[in-house]
């Protein structure tokens, strides 16, 4: 019997004599909320939120336009003034409690910033400081240790904590396996792993590392949800450092999770998105501006949708939806041809030599008298570096599910192109959001750039939900949640 299977094992024989009469309501806490991926997926499976902390001002705005009732929680700092994590203290855990007449939380959620641990966000974090290693001594690498405070605080029956593989060789310490050894010595037992999105339903092949804790006198082992969907992974869907070893001091925290051998194949993206309306008035419209103001909502496509598209478009009673809102694209008119000639997969190097046949056809008939304009090749050809930008332009492939949806989107979504090679574009916020698993009917405030930020940053919410199904079932026995939709 594999770990996997015996750590199962014996979670079901400890819940089926310890948990069997759990009846009490469910609480969780969800610090960094941003625009609430983890609670939308944890309050969907039936649990309650004490509160939610986030300092960023549109994410902030997110939030509280979709879970308004948990605004109001004595838990929940929401704002730039309020909702610095740096700013709570043992004080406001104390009266939040009292005020909730709570004895304790069951799950704290934590989504750190990601900038220092991924490879973009060092990047630019290097750029700007103009040296090597600037993401090293980032303060959002250190708010990892707020965390630890709030959770020896608070006590949870168990943790979640997500981030980006890039926590696993942070200036070549294994931050996840740091954390782990931290919160066992707390009293906790710890396991850490990597899941894949696309495994639990999310049409995107984003892979996060994921570290679960249950308090030791609970006498529960973590484990994680068994993965659902098949996902055959390409070279440019797989994360590089997903799969080495180099950065492991120990494997007695780490908890692999495979493709599963059986099951339904993961979520492509025609199934995602396949039902929202073509966009074709960029292309024909001069007075076309990407302006939330001027877009109206848009019915759906007509037709049959696929499960996945009935899903964003009921989530539950609360996220209904029977428009299409946030449908709309940056005006490119440059690069519209250049989409039109990409094949599904094609990236920058593609889309250059595309511009390039472009532009030498116009060269072309202008030296034959056909066109009066000299053709400039600035208005042809993108200006970027073949050998530093290979990704920054990719067309989405409609029978597979996508590559990850980045925070980085808020600054060019070229990184995303639409498959339709009549539309001639990128995908939209509420493309974005339906392959993050955001249902329609959730609101991102903010501008264009703002939205695609909180998007990116999220904890997609079928894979937050299918978390919480399982940490249901450990802390109460019940498995009352089906985890597919």
């Amino acid at each position: 019997m594999n770990r996997a299977k015996k750590i199962q094992k014996e979670n079901f024989d400890i819940q089926g004599k310890k948990h069997i009469y759990f009846k009490r309501d469910l609480y969780f806490y969800d610090l960094f909320a941003g625009a609430g991926g983890f609670s939308l997926g944890f309050t969907r499976a039936g649990f309650k939120c004490a509160g939610a902390v986030e300092k960023d001002p549109c994410a902030s705005q997110t939030y509280a336009r979709n879970f308004p009732d948990h605004v109001n929680s004595p838990f929940s700092r929401l704002g730039p003034e309020k909702g610095d994590i740096l700013t709570i203290d043992r004080k406001v855990i104390k009266h939040a409690y009292k005020s909730l007449d709570l004895k304790e939380v069951d799950v704290l959620l934590a989504g750190p910033p990601c900038q220092g641990f991924s490879l973009v966000g060092r990047g630019k974090l290097d750029s700007l400081a103009d040296r090597r290693g600037a993401f090293i001594s980032d303060s959002r690498n250190r708010l990892y240790t707020r965390f630890l405070e709030i959770l020896f605080w608070i006590r949870p029956r168990a943790f979640l904590f997500e981030n980006v593989i890039g926590m696993l060789h942070l200036g070549g310490t294994n931050l996840a396996e740091m954390i782990s050894q931290n919160v066992s010595g707390m009293g906790y037992n710890v396991a850490w792993t990597i899941l894949n999105a696309a495994r639990y339903g999310v049409p995107q092949t984003r892979e996060r590392v994921f570290i679960l804790g249950v308090r030791k006198d609970l006498g529960i082992l973590p484990s994680f949800p068994e993965p659902i969907y098949q996902t055959l992974l390409t070279n440019g869907q797989r994360t590089k450092s997903t799969y080495s070893t180099a950065y492991f001091r120990s494997f007695s925290f780490f908890e692999p999770t495979e493709n599963p051998k059986s099951g339904p194949p993961a979520i492509n993206v025609k199934s995602a998105i396949g039902d929202l309306p073509p966009l074709i008035g960029h292309l024909s419209d001069p007075t076309y501006r990407a302006n939330r103001e001027l877009i109206r909502s848009r019915p759906y496509r007509i037709g049959r949708p696929t499960t996945y598209e009935s899903f964003m478009r009921k989530w539950d009673n609360s996220f209904i939806s029977s428009k299409v809102a946030d449908h709309f694209v940056r005006h490119t008119p440059r690069d519209y041809p250049i989409f039109s000639q990409m094949s599904a997969g094609d990236k920058y190097p593609q889309a250059v030599e595309i511009a390039k046949a472009f532009y030498a056809k116009a060269r072309a008939l202008y030296n034959q008298g056909k066109i009066d304009r000299v053709p400039i090749r600035k208005n042809f050809i993108p200006p970027y570096r073949l050998d530093t930008f290979e990704e920054k332009w990719r067309k989405l492939d409609p029978i597979l599910p996508s590559w990850t949806i980045t925070a980085h989107l808020a600054k060019d979504c070229y990184s995303h192109i639409h498959y339709d090679d009549s539309q001639m574009r990128t995908i939209t916020i509420r493309e974005a959001a339906r392959l993050q698993s955001f249902p329609d009917a959730f609101v991102f405030c903010g501008n264009m750039g703002d939205c695609f930020r909180q998007i990116g940053n999220a904890v997609p919410p079928l894979l937050a939900f299918a978390l919480a199904c399982h940490l249901r079932f450990l802390l109460t026995g019940n498995r009352d949640k089906k985890i597919s939709f």
